[in-house]
């Protein structure tokens, strides 16, 4: 079922998998595209507030922040915004520990992918532990993450 290994130089074209496969690549990718997403948002937001204190740099001029960096940087910003209402802060801090969870799970799913299971994959985790993960769970996921962006626009 789905992915063999190549021994011998010959790979197998993205349409040769089976249509459970493809919508597993599918679900992947667009957890993948959701957290890219997700950055670009991040960083569109903090140059909006730089904007609005008169500050003209750009974000990670040189070498791409780290999602860390840019919570960091948003935490500041809107700590000086809003000396008096904290908020914001209690929102950015709830938001934070979304990213952390949806991170560890995309990391599973990135670092620790094994094989197609049906109604979902199964993935090893850092203690070589096998994960199940239905294709609804990830679902659910994106989604978070999805969420997650509308809420820091919103901050």
């Amino acid at each position: 079922m789905g992915v063999q290994l190549v021994s011998d130089g010959n790979g197998k074209a993205v349409s040769d998998y089976a249509p459970e496969d493809a919508a597993l690549l599918c679900a992947v990718g667009r957890l993948v595209c959701a957290w890219t997403m997700l950055e670009q948002s991040l960083e569109a937001k903090i140059g909006l507030l730089r904007d609005a204190m008169g500050d003209i740099r750009t974000v990670g001029a040189r070498t791409r922040p780290s999602m860390a960096k840019l919570m960091t940087e948003l935490r500041t910003m809107v700590a000086m915004r809003d000396r008096r209402n904290a908020s914001a802060l209690t929102e950015i801090s709830a938001i934070e520990r979304d990213i952390q969870r949806i991170d560890r799970f995309r990391a599973l799913i990135i670092q620790g992918f094994h094989q197609p299971e049906p109604g979902g994959f199964t993935c090893r985790d850092s203690r070589n532990t096998i994960h199940h993960v239905a294709f609804d769970h990830l679902d659910g996921e994106i989604a978070a993450l999805e969420g997650v962006a509308s809420r820091l626009l919103a901050v």
